[in-house]
């Protein structure tokens, strides 16, 4: 089902002024990078989870909690744990799993047990970098959409704990579905050039943060 003009164009302004923070950390020089876009930010990441040398794939999975845990207080409390737990043979394994990926497969990400990586909120985060037109995130915020008196695909997500959503074949497929809903809206609402599924999914996370869930429960009812 189309979108009308209005939520539309809200969707769209939300896209615009989503305004995560575009960042990521340099470890080897103990510095924060920072960036204009997001795209950037995707690109510095993807490229360091999809190496073959252990170091640079835990820099990866390091930014990735550098970045979704901007706005938290015990950011470096989870960092310190995945990088002090995180093996090579560990990181070598998960470099061979990431780059041989070809769904979601947040399942075989999970299967990693990674520090850190156990809920699926941060491993579609991992998913969502290595393919950003494609893959998007599932995370916490988005299951305050249940409840909003708009019935949608996040109302079926089973073993939803306040602190993480659990990675069991039922939620893999409501990620999946996720996913596919964003890049029908890419395609068909925006052309799929310039927006794409992530943005779809940050858009709705944009208006979850600022006070709008009612707004994004209705586009995403109509998805």
């Amino acid at each position: 089902m189309a979108i009308d003009n209005n939520r539309k164009e809200m969707l769209r302004q939300a896209i615009y002024d989503y305004d995560f923070p575009f960042v990521t950390f340099n470890f080897a020089d103990a510095r924060e990078t920072r960036y204009s876009s997001m795209r950037q930010v995707e690109t510095e990441i993807r490229g360091q989870l999809l190496s073959d040398t252990p170091d640079s794939i835990k820099d990866g999975f390091s930014n990735v909690l550098y970045w979704g845990y901007a706005r938290t207080g015990y950011r470096w409390a989870r960092i310190n744990d995945f990088r002090n737990k995180a093996t090579t043979e560990k990181l070598s394994q998960a470099g061979e799993t990431l780059r041989g990926l070809s769904r979601s497969d947040v399942r075989q990400i999970a299967k990693l047990k990674l520090p850190q990586f156990s809920g699926l909120s941060f491993i579609s985060k991992v998913r969502m970098f290595l393919d950003p037109a494609n893959y998007v995130v599932l995370d916490l915020q988005l299951l305050k959409l249940r409840g909003q008196g708009q019935p949608n695909l996040f109302d079926a997500i089973t073993s939803a704990a306040k602190t993480s959503i659990a990675v069991t074949k039922r939620n893999e497929t409501i990620y999946e579905q996720w996913c596919g809903y964003c890049r029908q809206v890419a395609a068909r609402e925006f052309g799929g050039i310039d927006v794409r599924a992530v943005d779809v999914e940050r858009g709705v996370f944009h208006l979850i943060q600022t006070g709008r869930a009612h707004l994004a429960a209705e586009i995403v009812a109509n998805l």
